[in-house]
């Protein structure tokens, strides 16, 4: 890393303008251009500016430090956090005394990574922004691991088309940087995968999805061959490939099982429920959906989710005493406020299950379906507007029903054609 760089590097950290850096040494236009490494200064002027930093040397070794960012690294990645909190605190006591400019940039990147594992998603945004101020000083192999947490920010936000562009620049600047481990290859493609799978792009994410349980499956690394595993059966599932789905899910299950791995293990069993009800094994998919709830404990959103399932079970076997006890319960945990989706799909069973009393259609047409196509829940549109459509066949209103079954349709089509 250039001199010049880290001046401006310790200059920022310490909150001097260059006025107050360069009074009384050089001046702010000399200064200016050796920050941007167009001038090589003296000795003299390194060391006057050194003293006014506060820093011993800018030509100090981080080789020892940036091993031990490594495994600070590879802890994060792992999910060993007590073993990744001891190598912190190390880490930022050796912090204190390097002037090197390229462990500081590579801790506070990986400080979003360590950020993003603890939902605290404002202090991984403003390091973000402060990285992106030293861009142009970042490694291709540092500029992989900021794009790829960026990344995974975007995701956690659920803008999905950032966070695709970030991960397209972090593999190219995998190969750029020349990056060794395999593992944060993988954790790439697995981030990857579950991007696209947000963004409906199914045939793709089972590509990188493949290809990151391969590279997991080599280093032995079973909590990540599960959720890729699982993954890829939502996948499948999606593009109707249910015997390949099902071949992902009982891999999942069997794993997180065998390792303890319980809130994942719910979510299998979550997932195996849908599959089963899409093979019209309905017995099956509702034990599935009872197992689900039985591993969620105080997960409230996952919960809420096997129990809509049921409902929908349920009412489709006409078991309607069962869908009376489930109803309330759901539409306990959520309202217009919380968990909206859940909200609205459990409305419309409360209406279906008393024979569409007054107030359907407007709640329906003002309400649900609005929600639906302004979130992007667009499987969600799809599926109750064929619903309404179909309760209007039921009260003859046909080109009412002609025009939601349509908006059904072409959503469908679409989603088979990706």
């Amino acid at each position: 890393m250039n001199i010049g760089s880290k001046i401006r590097f310790h200059r920022q950290k310490r909150n001097l303008t260059q006025e107050e850096l360069s009074k009384g040494i050089i001046s702010v236009s000399y200064l200016s251009k050796l920050e941007n490494n167009q001038v090589t200064p003296s000795d003299d002027i390194i060391e006057l500016l050194c003293e006014r930093l506060g820093v011993s040397s800018l030509q100090s070794d981080g080789q020892k430090l940036n091993q031990l960012l490594e495994k600070w690294n590879h802890s994060l990645l792992w999910k060993n956090l007590q073993e990744a909190e001891s190598y912190h605190e190390q880490i930022k006591r050796q912090l204190e005394d390097t002037d090197d400019l390229t462990p500081q940039l590579y801790y506070q990147i990986l400080c979003v990574r360590f950020q993003l594992i603890h939902s605290n998603l404002d202090r991984a945004r403003n390091n973000l922004v402060h990285i992106h101020a030293h861009y142009k000083e970042l490694s291709d192999t540092l500029r992989f691991y900021y794009h790829k947490y960026k990344g995974n920010y975007y995701y956690l936000l659920q803008q999905y088309e950032k966070a695709r562009a970030e991960l397209k620049e972090a593999e190219t600047y995998y190969v750029l940087g020349s990056v060794v481990n395999e593992e944060e290859r993988a954790d790439l493609y697995y981030l990857f995968s579950l991007v696209l799978t947000r963004l409906n792009v199914y045939r793709l994410a089972i590509y990188y999805g493949e290809k990151s349980l391969s590279i997991f499956q080599g280093v032995y690394f079973q909590k990540r061959c599960a959720e890729v595993h699982l993954l890829l059966g939502i996948c499948y599932r999606r593009i109707r490939y249910s015997e390949e789905a099902l071949k992902h899910y009982e891999w999942a299950n069997f794993i997180s099982m065998s390792i303890n791995y319980n809130s994942l293990n719910s979510m299998v069993e979550q997932n195996l429920g849908y599959l089963k009800s899409v093979m019209n094994k309905s017995e099956e998919a509702i034990l599935h959906y009872l197992r689900s709830i039985e591993l969620k404990e105080s997960d409230v959103e996952g919960k809420l989710n096997s129990i809509l399932a049921l409902v929908k079970e349920y009412f489709k076997l006409n078991q309607f005493n069962q869908v009376r006890y489930w109803l309330p319960e759901g539409l306990k945990l959520c309202s217009r406020d919380v968990f909206p989706d859940k909200y609205y799909q459990l409305t419309y069973y409360h209406y279906a299950l008393n024979d569409f009393p007054d107030g359907f259609e407007h709640f329906m047409k003002e309400h649900t379906l609005p929600y639906f196509k302004e979130n992007g829940e667009q499987l969600l549109y799809a599926e109750y507007s064929k619903f309404f459509g179909q309760y209007y066949q039921g009260v003859r209103k046909y080109k009412n029903a002609a025009f939601h079954l349509k908006e059904a349709n072409s959503i469908y089509e679409e989603m088979l054609s990706l």
